[in-house]
């Protein structure tokens, strides 16, 4: 094992565990409390947005501590970040506004393009896949 692969490993549990904390947070305060919220920045589809943001982050985060579709959760939640600076946190500027986003991003942006594999799910059903096609 390489030691990028024990450093990528902590990046995705860190990075899995803390979505899933904001997501059940949000599930926690009431998606019609955060719908509201979300109706104040004037986001469309406020009640949608609500369900979807705190569904994303609770099963991605939830799939990244696993190691489950690791890439594509990472995309997505590259895409809600990107989402969350441009439509609220880049006004309030980078200190206590979207540095911690951009942070994230950066996090999700590794497992995008490095990917991890050390103690994933992913793992074991690539080696299925290859078992079967021997």
């Amino acid at each position: 094992m390489k030691q990028s692969e024990f450093g990528g490993f902590i990046i995705r549990v860190v990075l899995g565990v803390t979505f899933f904390i904001h997501g059940y947070a949000k599930w926690q305060e009431g998606l019609e409390e955060v719908a509201k919220r979300f109706a104040g920045y004037e986001l469309p589809y406020p009640e949608l947005l609500a369900y979807a943001v705190a569904g994303l982050e609770i099963i991605g985060g939830i799939f990244l501590v696993i190691g489950f579709s690791i890439r594509l959760f990472s995309f997505l939640f590259i895409l809600l970040m990107a989402g969350a600076i441009a439509t609220v946190k880049y006004e309030q500027g980078f200190l206590h506004g979207y540095e911690f986003d951009l942070v994230l991003m950066s996090m999700a942006a590794y497992l995008l393009f490095a990917s991890n594999r050390f103690l994933a799910l992913d793992n074991f059903i690539v080696e299925e896949k290859k078992k079967k096609n021997k």
